[in-house]
């Protein structure tokens, strides 16, 4: 494709090793061998002979030739009850509604290895998922295709020292904690007890110790991974350090992981809970912030976000401030706590019981958006933001159970320079600049019909505050992956050269396409999910 051809030219200056340069799937690779050598006799499955079948008929014969080598016992097939758990269990409607052909529970490295290689034979498209928190359709389910649950690989184990873990993508968070805990150990992962394992390390991977650790992705040892010839490799700073490298941030775009190997930190008992405010105390809050994420290279036991809603009709601010220590006046909330608050949740707490309470505010079943931007940290940018978020909001106060929250985290200075260890990864940020102020918009509503209402009042909401922040100079390209909408772009937003970078590792690694192509859902190298212009505008998305 033609981007492959602007990423040798952007490389430019990016040194590759004499062993990253060699391909890694030989030109004339032969998918039917590769299977063969796995064990799956082809002669056994006829329609297999069906080489120029339509994607549909490729992915009947491929559902029917899992349950054949598989088994029925991992295979999920349209109006049965298992199929039914699977759609009914993700966190936004937008994703339930996705009808697979079939759903596929493979227990083990050599299945995924399968059912890639079947997928790639009979050209029927895939999807895979770990905890199934994306918000919107298509990210981890795939309408006519293959879904991969990896609910079954759910193995937790620790190395002999303990120093590392290593963890199945069919895990949740708080399957993770659990199991730690009575080792006195801990990992750098999710703060609600949902979230999965796989897509929050791939995207970044905000945890309520990023200010001591950095972000999950700055704390993988190595990853386990089917490539998209079935073979299955471990990435790491030593071995396939490309790949390693691109895995931290690059999301599923160069395989599917089928363990994660993170290194173990101390559990503490903590302390944390949301302190809330209302609107004439906004500047003040704000300002507590601030100095909070400016303060963090002194104290990286503290960790916050803070968020803004309309709660029947009163305007609040909301801090989750969290201490990584069981200690109640933390010198670096001392600001927070001299503000009167109209309510305060904080408790001391385990790191289980810390991600449950943030699960219960988590609410499943509703259409769902998140949508990000970032830009440089400035005081008087994030008043103005929050008070331009509350004067937009009537244009949507007639959508049907709608709940838009503006959320603030920061990417601390602590945190940037982190992301430097084991090589760095591929999210193109650095602390060069100061620490950096991620928004989010979430939002939940009910009704379908009011998807182009929410959308377009989050993208007008956007583009004002990106051009406010243009004028201020404090601009900053990077969208967090985890928190992006299906109308961005967020490889593009790592930078030119990181961008490069990561689809020319992608050639070598996949030179046929196979996780872009065949895995078209989440973000992809080249483009958006999906476009979009505002309808208000003439067009349609």
């Amino acid at each position: 494709m033609w981007w492959k051809l602007l990423g040798l030219f952007a490389i430019g200056s990016i040194a590759l090793s004499e062993k990253d340069q060699l391909p890694f799937e030989s030109a004339n690779f032969d998918v039917s061998a590769a299977l063969n050598d796995l064990g799956v006799g082809l002669s056994e499955i006829s329609a297999l002979s069906m080489r120029e079948s339509s994607t549909e008929e490729g992915c009947s014969i491929a559902c029917g030739s899992l349950i054949h080598v598989l088994g029925l016992g991992k295979v999920s097939s349209q109006d049965t009850q298992p199929y039914k758990n699977f759609t009914d269990s993700f966190w936004s409607t937008q994703q339930g509604a996705v009808a697979p052909r079939c759903v596929i529970q493979p227990s083990s490295s050599k299945d995924v290895s399968i059912i890639v290689l079947l997928a790639r034979l009979t050209n029927c498209r895939f999807a895979a998922r770990s905890g199934g928190h994306a918000a919107f359709e298509g990210a981890s389910n795939i309408p006519g295709g293959i879904s991969i649950w990896f609910k079954d690989m759910n193995e937790i184990t620790l190395n002999e020292d303990k120093s590392v873990v290593s963890i199945g993508p069919g895990n949740l968070w708080g399957q993770v904690y659990e199991t730690l805990e009575p080792h006195g150990l801990a990992a750098v992962g999710g703060r609600a007890s949902s979230i999965g394992v796989g897509g929050f390390i791939l995207g970044g991977g905000i945890s309520f110790h990023s200010n001591l650790y950095g972000w999950a992705l700055d704390n993988v040892q190595s990853f386990e991974v089917v490539t998209a010839s079935g073979a299955i490799v471990t990435a790491s700073e030593t071995e396939h350090s490309d790949l390693y490298w691109a895995l931290r941030g690059g999301g599923n775009n160069f395989g599917l992981v089928t363990k994660f190997n993170l290194y173990t930190i101390p559990y503490t008992m903590m302390r944390g809970g949301a302190r809330s405010f209302v609107q004439d105390q906004f500047p003040e809050v704000i300002n507590a912030f601030v100095n909070a994420v400016n303060d963090a290279p002194k104290d990286g036991n503290a960790q916050q976000w803070l968020a803004f809603l309309d709660y029947q009709g009163t305007k609040i601010a909301s801090a989750e401030l969290t201490y990584a220590k069981d200690v109640a006046d933390p010198d670096i909330f001392k600001q927070y706590r001299d503000i009167p608050a109209v309510s305060d949740t904080t408790t001391s707490k385990s790191l289980v019981q810390y991600c449950k309470d943030i699960e219960a505010s988590n609410q499943i079943g509703h259409r769902e958006v998140y949508w990000p931007i970032a830009t440089q940290l400035n005081e008087e940018f994030a008043l103005w933001a929050a008070e331009e978020f509350f004067t937009a909001l009537p244009q949507v106060a007639n959508v049907t159970g709608i709940l838009p929250v503006l959320i603030y985290h920061a990417l601390t200075e602590p945190i940037l320079e982190k992301m430097s260890k084991f090589g760095g990864n591929a999210l193109g940020l650095d602390s060069s600049k100061g620490p950096v102020h991620l928004l989010q918009i979430a939002c939940w509503w009910d009704d379908e019909a009011d998807d182009d209402a929410v959308y377009r009042f989050i993208n007008s909401y956007w583009e004002t505050v990106l051009e406010k922040a243009q004028t201020m100079g404090i601009s900053n390209g990077f969208i967090y992956m985890n928190y992006g909408s299906k109308f961005q772009d967020v490889i593009a937003g790592y930078g030119d050269a990181n961008a490069a970078r990561l689809r020319h590792i992608a050639s070598k690694y996949d030179p046929k396409e196979i996780y872009q192509a065949l895995q078209p859902g989440y973000f992809k190298l080249g483009h958006a999910p999906k476009s979009f212009v505002p309808r208000s505008s003439g067009d349609t998305e």
